[in-house]
């Protein structure tokens, strides 16, 4: 049986491969498809996990993110340089086996090292030509990867459902029709909410209603906490004048230099709230391990939300059960200042409906500003003030 790896890593693309390993499950039918987090079974050795699937495969997609190449460890030190990074292992190992295509997959806007920016080891990827996954156009490019992997040796054929699908997806987007830039997976998650094992296929509709829901969420101008007052200058008490003599100038006494401002606060543990030009607020609770940083936020019922009310209308009307809450998850690293977090948006608790990313500034102990990014194209610049209250569960 025809067996395909995908290596990536998870702060930097884990709701890409997700998607991926999805689309190829239900493409090539006959295909073993191995992704760490659900192929590795629990209490089993990672390394060795790896390395035996490494040994039997065909083919190994390797997913270039935004971050894959720059990420860091606790100590600050770039992942890849390290020779015991399980990445740079994966992709070392399957660069040696005969037989082995390996393929450089670029998504969220990545570009392709060059082979100068990589270890040793990994030069060889630097010079495979890589496939470009894009957000808008991402049933058309995973039908030309798909064209790919059905020529190579030992790989099976596409099934003829996905096939015809696929190929009429790719004849549209070919042509430069953008109605629906979102990707199949993101089309069509709502039908597995609270159980439900179909799926669903999103229409031109509700690909613009879903438009408006994130817009609710996103907005368009920056907001910018206040400075805080600048302190009042030193003045110096004048000595009481003595009975007999003038006091001499250099008995004065000198002006006491004004403490340098505290540098901000490194850990950001705790309850946090973001909030977007549009002024809606968003609880966040970051937990924090060295320089690695994960981000929730609670599941926050929409089920009242007029935008979100017409967007269930048609779900229900279709399907027979909506949305009822949406929360957030993501991971990240802070480096200095700056903290930056891969995302992954979900639905009713476990169905993801979009990814993107969360870039801050830290200004102070209390405040954070940056840009939130969703991978299907919306921005919004945010303010993340530190709060008080239970953890977000």
């Amino acid at each position: 049986m025809a067996r395909l790896f995908i290596s990536y890593r998870r702060k930097d693309s884990s709701g890409y491969a997700q998607t991926l390993h999805e689309d190829l499950l239900q493409t090539f039918p006959g295909m073993e498809v191995f992704r760490d987090l659900e192929s590795i079974a629990a209490g089993e050795d990672f390394v060795d996990a790896i390395e035996r699937e490494l040994d039997r495969c065909n083919v190994v997609l390797v997913l270039v993110g935004p971050h894959w190449l720059s990420m860091t460890d606790a100590q600050g030190k770039r992942r890849l340089d390290n020779p015991n990074d399980p990445v740079r292992m994966e992709i070392a190992r399957a660069l040696t086996r005969r037989g082995v295509r390996v393929i450089p997959v670029l998504v969220g806007g990545a570009v392709m090292p060059d082979a100068a920016e990589l270890p040793e080891e990994l030069s060889a990827l630097g010079r495979r030509n890589a496939h470009e996954m894009t957000d808008k156009r991402w049933q058309y490019d995973f039908g030309e990867l798909c064209s790919v992997l059905e020529k190579l040796p030992g790989m099976p054929m596409r099934s003829a459902a996905t096939d015809s699908t696929t190929q009429s997806t790719a004849n549209r987007s070919a042509a430069g029709d953008d109605d629906l830039p979102l990707p199949e997976s993101l089309k069509k998650p709502v039908g597995r909410v609270i159980g439900a094992a179909r799926k669903f296929v999103w229409g031109v509709g509700i690909f613009f209603t879903f438009i408006l829901v994130v817009a609710v969420f996103v907005g368009e101008q920056e907001t910018t906490p206040e400075p805080a007052p600048a302190p009042a200058p030193f003045v110096a008490d004048e000595p009481a004048p003595a009975p007999v003599a003038p006091v001499a100038i250099a008995s004065l006494p000198s002006p006491v230099p004004a403490a340098p401002a505290p540098e901000p606060e490194r850990d950001l543990t705790g309850n946090w709230t973001m909030i977007d030009a549009q002024g809606e607020r968003i609880p966040l609770t970051l937990t924090g391990h060295g320089n690695d940083l994960t981000l929730r936020s609670p599941r926050i019922n929409v089920t009242q939300h007029p935008v979100w009310q017409v967007y269930n209308a048609v779900l229900i009307q279709t399907y027979g059960q909506g949305v009822t809450d949406i929360h957030f998850e993501g991971a990240g690293e802070a480096h200095e200042r700056d903290v930056n977090f891969a995302l992954n948006i979900f639905a009713n608790g476990n169905v993801m409906i979009n990814t993107g990313s969360l870039s801050l500034r830290v200004a102070n102990s209390s405040t954070m500003t940056g840009t939130l990014r969703y991978n299907s194209g919306e921005t919004s610049v945010v303010t993340v003030s530190r709060s008080s209250g239970a953890a977000v569960n």
